[in-house]
């Protein structure tokens, strides 16, 4: 799979993510970021061995482009959550 194509399925999962019609293979509605991000990585075929949520949140809005839903606000607003 080529970058751009890569980039295109990360795109489309995050879209749909955003959208609220994202489903786990189960056939449950995603509604944890994190487990958004962890369908659009391996849909787009890449592993997440080693690197923190941030890091991968990073990756993603950098595949994504501007003007497009940010992951960083999606981990920023859970960790205020927790608090």
């Amino acid at each position: 799979m080529t970058t751009n194509q890569r980039r295109e399925k990360i795109r489309t999962v995050m879209r749909e993510f955003k959208a609220g019609t994202l489903k786990s293979s189960g056939g449950e509605l995603v509604k944890d970021p994190r487990q958004a991000m962890a369908i659009a990585l391996s849909e787009a075929g890449i592993k997440k061995e080693g690197k923190s949520d941030e890091y991968w949140a990073s990756y993603i809005d950098e595949k994504m482009g501007p003007g497009e839903a940010r992951c960083r606000g999606y981990l920023k607003k859970l960790k205020e959550e927790k608090k």
